[in-house]
């Protein structure tokens, strides 16, 4: 009967409509690309759906550009609607595979893989395309995936565009605070709220106020302000310290106080702090100190495979296992010492496919061809 609805729906012809989807909302890879098919002026042709989580006042209006909320479970009759008609699909977080002839899909991703996710993640094989990073990565993300790598296409990450000429000053959403330097922490997470557990501690360095109390010390002292926020998927429940004068905790809502992405955001800070996330792999692009905190190193490993060596892989990073590293890292940064430079560049050409810029309009140019747009 599936198969039957979709052999008389497919002739029926499609619609000039493209949907977009991505967590959170209007983010990540999807949300560069369409803002790439808005400069190009797309939206006067197209019909531009963007599945969110909740339709509110707050999502930005633009000229034929409407939202549905998602309803992967309840779904609407206007949902079923757009997927039924769209010419083509961009998503980079929850699928949405070509549902009949005449239909094209695309699938960002939001990464390139540092941890292993084989065992549980499969992307769904009726996308018609995968985007990954760079040549290299390619066999690596198939893998990893569980996708055929025939349909995996190279051409760099959209959103990392503004890593390698960001306009964003990230020292003016913090002038009350005095500081030097701002080093962007990004941890991945511990406790996920799926349930998922990777260590006991939900952040490595911060278990209390006391350790919290002491690091803001050691950040006052460099003129480093830590900025820290948590990762999306993390249970933040579980997170007990709190902000003090050199560390911040923001969330996804700063980025949208302030009209900015959080790679905006990052690209603007002087170093970035993070662990075992690919968000590091994306910040080589920066081309700025980056430090990896490593106290649950041991423990983490023995929870979550890797998908590539890490002992390779990371040595762009200067390891953080103590607090006494910390204040390590703090000083390098403050004095302008950067001894892994040539580190970063090595492992940065692995990872990304060009420091041009132009991903977004790579990645563009590809959907409307496959799509015939």
């Amino acid at each position: 009967m599936k198969k039957l609805i979709k052999h008389l729906l497919s002739l029926l012809p499609t619609k000039n409509l493209i949907l977009f989807e991505s967590a959170p909302d209007l983010s990540d890879n999807t949300k560069a690309v369409f803002d790439e098919m808005i400069r190009r002026g797309m939206n006067r042709q197209y019909k531009m759906v963007w599945f969110v989580s909740n339709v509110s006042d707050t999502l930005p209006p633009l000229h034929n550009v409407t939202y549905c909320t998602k309803g992967f479970c309840g779904r609407s009759l206007l949902w079923w609607y757009y997927r039924i008609f769209a010419k083509a699909t961009v998503c980079c977080n929850r699928f949405l595979p070509t549902f009949r002839r005449g239909q094209t899909s695309f699938y960002l991703t939001h990464g390139t893989v540092l941890k292993s996710v084989r065992s549980y993640y499969t992307v769904d094989p009726m996308m018609d395309y995968m985007l990954v990073d760079g040549e290299a990565t390619r066999e690596k993300m198939a893998y990893e995936l569980n996708y055929d790598l025939d349909k995996t296409v190279a051409l760099g990450f959209p959103r990392n565009d503004v890593l390698t000429a960001s306009a964003c000053d990230a020292h003016a959403f913090f002038s009350g605070h005095e500081h030097d330097k701002i080093a962007v922490w990004y941890p991945t997470f511990r406790q996920h709220k799926n349930g998922m557990t990777a260590t006991t501690k939900p952040l490595p360095l911060l278990h209390d106020e006391e350790q919290a109390e002491k690091l803001n010390g050691l950040a006052r002292k460099a003129g480093v302000l830590l900025v820290l926020k948590p990762h999306f998927a993390q249970d933040i429940s579980k997170i007990k310290a709190r902000n003090l004068s050199h560390i911040q905790f923001i969330d996804d809502t700063f980025f949208a106080e302030h009209g900015i992405t959080s790679y905006e955001f990052i690209g603007g800070c002087d170093a970035m702090i993070t662990d075992y996330s690919s968000v590091y792999y994306d910040y080589l692009l920066c081309d700025k100190p980056i430090g990896l905190v490593w106290e649950d190193y041991e423990e983490y490993k023995h929870t979550v495979n890797f998908a590539v060596d890490m002992d390779h892989h990371m040595k762009a990073g200067e390891k953080i296992y103590t607090a006494e590293d910390f204040e390590r890292f703090l000083h390098n940064l403050s004095a302008g010492n950067d001894a892994l430079k040539d580190e970063r560049a090595e492992i940065c050409e692995w990872a990304n496919y060009s420091r041009d810029g132009k991903n977004a309009q790579r990645v563009t140019d590809f959907i409307i061809e496959k799509a015939a747009l």
